[in-house]
């Protein structure tokens, strides 16, 4: 068999983790890899590096479910050397392997925490999924603990297309979770996504140009972070059938379905529902038996059935490439979970063109494009801004090829349902009383969930617009009381002008001067240009802040205390290392900032954090 070889990014990845590794002592760190990016390949990768500059070195690879242990197993098989496959050993109940004494052990997180402490030292552990691997939790407290009591130095390496948690209704960064500290390579932003589909390595997500059902989330209350269950459930069943003649009516040309589903209950109502408009459908969630669940799956990857049905399962690592059209009855809060659910079709396949998303829960609305880039500064999912700024919406015509009045919209607009023909007012928003002709914008950043401003009590403004479906057959607008979401593309996939929001830039040099008598310009050569950094010594100032933030870089970076006389800090210049990189946010305003400096003292890899409040 023919070894595999490696795309760009996955020897980029590979290079960057490499690379940090070896720079460091105490470094953790985290490569994000988009769903269908290879992270399988990347991990054999990773050991044969790993076991080329440290030979000695044992390495755990982890995976979340038996299916992903077996495919990183194959992956390894068919990309290592001989010499290598024969030191790879599986530690993994479901599949019946307990091998601990080989050099190289891939198993489950769920059977080595059992018997962490029978495995020795391990050097190294790479993390697949890591998004799932939550140090707050048991069994990954049990197997961090337990490494580390047997090799305080043990390395964790993270892969995931979700690098971050949520915590309530907070997107945190996994370099905020404990474990990792330093997410060394990104391709799941907008640039490199739109890349990606451009080379063929992933398939494009396209909009729906149909009508869906919503389910209504009038007043379904929080648990735990996302949509109370039962409640959803509920609202759910309640456009299921529709959904179901929906989907199958506007994709008669999808080869293959995924279903996700709220409840077991909901679920078996979708199977059955498939079933009466006679589709082939198998049905998969928690309470089937082991057998029955692996039966059924290999019975849907052999595409002896059209449909399949999920509950709380086949988010996350799930690989049938042929998938070609998802339905997502399942509202959610959860930004890692919408982004998992949307990558299960993002694998390219023979003969499919792209992956069509129903999305029955206002997932898009509520948590933006597939590929936008999460930021650490705001972090919070479906924030939108009060704001007076507006956007010109570009004319469209008619079957006919009249032109339609489209109304303006504010950056702050989500989509409303949509407005009858026979309304004369096309703008929906006043009809609904949500606008006031004399409201001002605060700027305020507010939850997704609220139709007004906290601070101001402004209104959050709408955009609406009339489609009609294309076709002979339906040359008719849609009727009164029609309540369905349409995504038009932007509201899918961004476009590449508006998806950096952050740059990392290696720092090939650094100059620092003095600029009077208390502060130190440093001068960092990229290769995107010289960006400049101005710390202020003086502790007199009348605004302090600024030697408090000037005082806690020096010291972090030199170990040293901070001489109580600002010259004196301007004589030690020499001993403020030179960054490795720098990291450059871009806020909604246009402004760029300096927000993170990271170097390395003693050996180890540190970071500051620069507040651009402080300019």
């Amino acid at each position: 068999m023919a070894r595999l070889t490696p795309r760009w990014y996955q020897d980029e990845a590979v290079g960057e983790v490499i690379g940090a590794l070896q720079t460091a002592a105490n470094v953790n760190p985290v490569a994000a890899i988009v769903t269908g990016g290879g992270k399988a390949l990347i991990n054999a990768m990773l050991v044969e590096r790993i076991a080329q500059i440290w030979p000695a070195a044992r390495v755990m690879c982890l995976a979340p479910s038996m299916e992903l242990v077996k495919q990183n197993v194959d992956e390894a098989v068919g990309y290592l050397a001989p010499a290598l496959q024969a030191k790879i050993g599986v530690y993994c109940a479901g599949l019946g392997m307990k091998d601990r004494m080989s050099q190289i052990t891939i198993g489950s997180p769920q059977s080595v925490a059992r018997q962490v402490k029978r495995f020795g030292k391990i050097d190294f552990v790479i993390v697949d999924e890591v998004h799932t691997f939550n140090i707050d939790m048991k069994t990954a407290r049990s197997i961090v603990d337990g490494l580390r009591a047997a090799n305080p130095r043990v390395r964790f390496i993270g892969l995931t297309a979700t690098p971050f948690v949520m915590k309530g209704l907070k997107v945190v960064p996994l370099t905020q979770c404990g474990l990792f500290d330093a997410q060394v390579y990104d391709l799941t932003t907008g640039r490199n996504f739109n890349r990606l589909i451009r080379e063929g390595h992933i398939a494009p997500v396209v909009s729906p140009a149909l009508r869906f059902p919503q389910v209504d989330l009038t007043d379904v209350k929080t648990k735990g972070g996302d949509y109370d269950e039962a409640e959803l459930a509920k609202r759910a069943m309640a456009v299921t059938r529709e959904c179901v003649d929906v989907a199958l009516e506007h994709a008669p040309d999808r080869k293959h379905f995924m279903w996700f589903a709220v409840t077991i209950e909901h679920a078996r109502m979708i199977h059955e529902a498939l079933g009466d408009a006679g589709e082939s459908a198998v049905i998969i969630h928690g309470g089937l038996e082991k057998d029955d669940r692996v039966e059924g799956i290999d019975a849907y990857l052999a595409k002896k059935h059209r449909h399949i049905v999920s509950v709380a399962m086949l988010t996350t690592g799930f690989n049938a490439k042929f998938v070609d059209c998802i339905v997502s009855l399942r509202p959610t809060k959860s930004l890692v979970l919408w982004r998992q659910i949307v990558g299960r079709g993002l694998r390219p396949y023979p003969g499919k063109e792209n992956v069509l998303i129903l999305d029955a829960g206002g997932n898009f609305a509520r948590h933006g494009a597939i590929n936008k880039d999460v930021s650490e500064g705001d972090s919070r999912a479906g924030l939108w801004g009060c704001t007076d700024a507006v956007i010109e919406a570009p004319p469209r015509r008619d079957a006919e090829g009249n032109v339609l009045k489209v109304p303006q919209r504010e950056r702050s607009s989500i989509r409303f349902p949509i407005n009858s023909p026979a309304q004369d007012e096309h703008d929906l928003r006043v009809l609904l009383g949500l606008m006031e002709s004399d409201a001002s914008a605060c700027g305020y950043l507010n939850d997704s969930e609220h139709m007004t401003c906290r601070q101001c009590g402004r209104p959050r403004q709408g955009f609406l617009t009339l489609r009609q479906r294309n076709g002979p057959q339906d040359k008719k607008p849609f009727g009164d009381g029609d309540s369905y979401e349409i995504h038009d593309e932007d509201s899918v996939i961004l476009r590449d002008e508006t998806c950096n929001v952050t740059r990392t830039l290696p720092v090939h040099e650094q100059r620092i001067e003095p600029a009077g008598n208390s502060v130190l310009k440093f001068d960092f050569t990229t290769d995107f240009g010289d960006y400049s950094l101005r710390l202020d010594f003086d502790r007199t100032a009348d605004n302090n802040k600024f030697y408090a933030f000037s005082r806690k870089y020096f010291e972090k970076a030199t170990g040293r205390k901070v001489p109580t006389e600002p010259y004196r800090v301007l004589l030690q210049r020499e001993a403020i290392p030179k960054p490795i990189d720098i990291t450059l946010t871009k806020y909604a305003d246009g402004n760029i900032f300096l927000t993170e400096i990271r170097f390395i003292r003693d050996e180890k890899l540190e970071s500051f954090r620069y507040d651009p409040n402080y300019k």
